[in-house]
């Protein structure tokens, strides 16, 4: 098939621009070849002023706080929030610092002698150390001529090895609390459990930091590491303030590689692409002042990054800043080769500002979609990739014009007298299509050839979206330190060999029941319903079994133990008592003998118990019904009263949902505020849908993927969609936007198309590949969220610009939605 006006042979080619057109398409570019003869008019006072305002912002840098609190992913009326409050209150902080220890013998003298000293420096240096809770630091109930008493087995020493030792070990491992609890029954693990004051200040994951890198710095001290001679142990340190300093050193040692990464990844592109001193040093300037001065202003007010995800926004930012920069440096030097420098800089301009400030806000868009999530941190992000977006779309504006209107004009440019720099008409593409460069005469025979074929292309493409569809219903979510950092992380290979062994746990969750009235469970009828219950969570199918015992912790294992011993050590009084005079006796026994245990199960009135349970592992398809099986067993045995789960389990879940209904949410928002836009800017709902089909196909191609190949959704995955989205779309309206204009100059869709090819092609295809090589900076990380990421941003963006190089062409050529050819 041949379409007429599609190939014209070098020599029946003049050079004759033609003025803006009269159409809203002329008009706004316009505009925008007006304020670039403004800039250059005044170009060093727009040097100065921006230098100021870069100034100011990068000075600011050194003051910029990170955070990572994972209360950031709820607000205070989120009914989890409301629930862990009123934890809090009453019980202080939940979390601990843990270490398993793991030997042949964990009652050899060594050993306890180990944990006896190094328990005692965590109590001392550790910020928030409040209670001790280990083999050689622990209260029990114990036989006396006077009935009972609650100590220590080892408050008057360690006894060396021999009967003395034999016999502390026989009455510990004889207590049904302790066995596969505290110790594991072949005497070989124990824990050594630090428990915190509530963290104080604004900034609790700054204090919880503090708790972690004593911690560490204790813990890892070369003194503990098996002394030469001594009794052969392992440590392997837990808790939440532990794991997330180490996350934290984890993340931002990564942060710090994948940015130094990223900005070499950009200079190498620059030098490819651009070739030229100007073309490498412009664009690193605009970045550098675009994403600098936006977290150094952010750090003036105050505001913290997210150090799980401020990557984000720099290498989203660095790739779009290059981008934008390339638009315009191409078409300056296509406008070069027949204009004056200053002449080609303001038709540059004119051209490309419309479409680029549009592709930034649409870009925007996308990122503010975020804000819908209901995330805190992803709010966060949102809002700062879109100020880092505008930044840099702001200094590649303003700075490329005004830097590279410096400089000589090419001698003996053809056929273009001198003119006012305010009137500089445009050039069309296909009036020096035939001395064109070869890659801008290859793209203009694909769109021949696309052109040709396009039904067969239509079809294809159409298929291959639709295969990826059933993939999308097999996504999963899945929020565990397993998933999300992925075991080439080696304090993530230590998690997994503390979760693996006998008595080790790293998830639980805590059960809450509370009924207002004092001295509630000092009813017996109460607390063996709450024995109950601990029965009950036992046998749910995440629970974790030691041995032959549910690690389910709670009051009611106090009172059985000291029940048992008031009874000459019989095991058949292992049971609460029915008269409620003795068990608020026990009660009070326990509480004056000066141990902290009793109040961390239950509140000082008696009105609020809690149970605590540990888990085998988490299973993000599964966490959320043993939460509510959980909820529904406490409301079973104990009707009419307030029964709910808090705790790291409890969070993880309700994040779980978090991410299902935010990324829907976020991902509708996107997709919302784009086509309002482009329905707005093209005046056209129907140029708007066509406009929404090439960037949704990426979308489902990404979704499809995910479901298919397992990949969860996460705090970081779930953010390609509506950014794929936000960046996707920016190749759809410069194609868009050079094709209305190409139409404006009374051409047919056919040629517009070709003209568009010939003269954005190339462009949209190197955007593309520097998008792709700096989102490989996150496809070479260890840290599994980062890789996936990594790997899925570059599919979707390839397969956005397929999209882009057909399905939008062809849709545009097939449908004719902007206007009527030749007028």
């Amino acid at each position: 098939m041949k379409i007429e006006g599609m190939y014209r042979p070098p020599e029946e080619a003049s050079y004759n621009p033609a003025p803006y057109t009269r159409g809203p398409q002329g008009q706004i570019n316009r505009r925008f070849a007006q304020f670039a003869a403004f800039q250059i008019r005044y170009r060093w006072l727009f040097i100065v002023a921006l230098a100021i305002l870069t100034i100011i912002g990068l000075t600011g840098l050194p003051g910029m706080t990170t955070n990572d609190n994972m209360d950031e992913w709820f607000d205070e009326y989120d009914t989890i929030e409301i629930n862990t409050k009123r934890f809090e209150a009453l019980f202080g902080n939940e979390d601990q610092v843990l270490v398993l220890i793991q030997a042949d013998d964990v009652f050899d003298p060594g050993v306890l002698t180990m944990i006896r000293d190094l328990g005692a420096e965590l109590l001392e240096k550790v910020p928030y150390a409040r209670e001790l809770r280990s083999l050689t630091d622990m209260s029990i109930s114990m036989g006396s001529d006077e009935g009972i008493e609650v100590r220590s087995p080892f408050e008057d020493g360690i006894p060396p090895a021999g009967p003395e030792m034999e016999e502390k070990r026989a009455y510990i491992m004889s207590r049904s609390s302790l066995v596969d609890m505290l110790v594991s029954d072949d005497c070989r693990e124990t824990w050594l459990a630090l428990s915190l004051y509530s963290y104080e200040g604004e900034n609790e994951s700054r204090e919880m930091y503090s708790v972690g890198k004593a911690a560490q710095e204790i813990i890892t001290d070369p003194k503990w590491q098996n002394p030469g001679g001594g009794a052969r142990y392992t440590l392997k340190p837990a808790g939440m303030a532990y794991t997330e300093w180490e996350e934290n050193q984890t993340v931002m040692d990564e942060t710090g590689k994948r940015i130094i990464g990223g900005f070499i990844v950009a200079l190498l592109c620059l030098i490819i692409f651009t070739r030229s001193f100007r073309g490498i040093a412009v664009p690193v300037l605009t970045i550098i002042g675009g994403v600098g001065s936006v977290f150094g202003y952010m750090a003036r007010l105050g505001i913290p990054a997210d150090s799980n995800l401020m990557t984000l926004p720099i290498l989203l930012s660095m790739a779009l800043s290059i981008g934008y920069a390339i638009h315009l440096m191409n078409s300056f030097k296509f406008h070069f080769r027949r204009l004056e420098r200053k002449e080609a800089l303001i038709a540059a301009v004119g051209e490309t500002g419309w479409p680029i400030l549009f592709t930034a806000v649409t870009t925007m868009g996308g990122l503010l979609s975020f804000l819908f999530a209901g995330i805190g941190a992803l709010r966060w992000v949102g809002v700062t990739s879109a100020l880092t977006v505008f930044s840099v779309y702001l200094y590649v504006i303003l700075l490329v014009p005004v830097l590279f209107s410096f400089g000589k004009s090419k001698k003996n440019v053809p056929g273009i007298p001198s003119r006012n720099i305010e009137t500089v008409p445009s050039v069309s593409p296909s009036e020096i299509y035939p001395s064109g460069t070869w890659i801008e005469q290859k793209f203009y025979r694909f769109g021949e050839l696309l052109l040709k074929r396009r039904k067969p292309v239509i079809l294809i493409a159409f298929l291959i979206i639709a295969a990826f569809i059933p993939g999308i219903f097999r996504m999963t979510v899945n929020m565990d330190y397993f998933s999300f950092m992925g075991k080439k992380i080696p304090y993530i290979n230590r998690l997994a060999e503390i979760i693996d062994a006998k008595i080790g746990s790293l998830y639980t969750y805590t059960v809450m029941v509370s009924s207002g009235e004092p001295d509630f469970f000092k009813d017996p009828q109460k607390m063996r319903n709450l024995d109950s219950l601990a029965a009950d969570l036992g046998a749910l199918d995440l629970t974790k079994i030691s041995g032959t015992r549910p690690r389910v912790s709670s009051v009611t294992e106090i009172v059985k133990e000291m029940h048992r011993t008031l009874n000459g050590d019989d095991l058949a009084f292992y049971t609460i008592p029915d008269d409620p005079d003795l068990l608020a006796q026990l009660l009070f026994l326990y509480e004056i003998s000066g141990s902290g245990d009793l109040f961390n199960r239950i509140s000082e009135d008696f009105s609020t118990a809690v149970l605590t349970v540990e888990l085998t592992g988490y299973d993000g398809n599964r966490i959320a019904k043993t939460v509510k099986a959980a909820e529904e067993a406490a409301r079973v045995r104990f009707p009419g009263e307030d029964a709910v789960v808090v705790g790291m389990i409890a969070s993880f879940a309700e994040m779980n949902n978090k991410v299902v209904y935010g990324e829907l949410k976020s991902f509708a928002g996107s997709f919302l505020i784009i086509f309002i836009l482009l329905a707005l800017v093209f005046r056209s709902i129907r140029t708007a849908f066509i406009g929404m089909i090439p960037n949704i196909a990426p979308v489902i191609i990404i979704g499809g993927i995910m479901g298919y190949a397992k990949i969860p959704l996460d705090m970081l995955t779930m953010t390609i969609m509506p950014m794929l989205l936000g960046i996707a779309v920016d190749d759809t309206i410069h194609f868009i936007s050079h094709i209305n204009l190409e139409l404006e100059r009374k051409k047919t869709y056919s040629q517009a198309v070709l003209d568009t090819f010939a003269k954005i092609g190339r462009t949209l295809g190197t955007t593309t590949v520097i998008l792709c090589a700096m989102f490989a900076v996150y496809a070479l990380s260890p840290i599994a969220m980062l890789f996936h990421v990594g790997v899925l941003a570059i599919i979707g963006m390839a397969a956005a610009l397929l999209a882009d190089y057909t399905l939008t062409p062809l849709l545009i050529y097939v449908l004719k939605p902007l206007r009527k050819e030749g007028l």
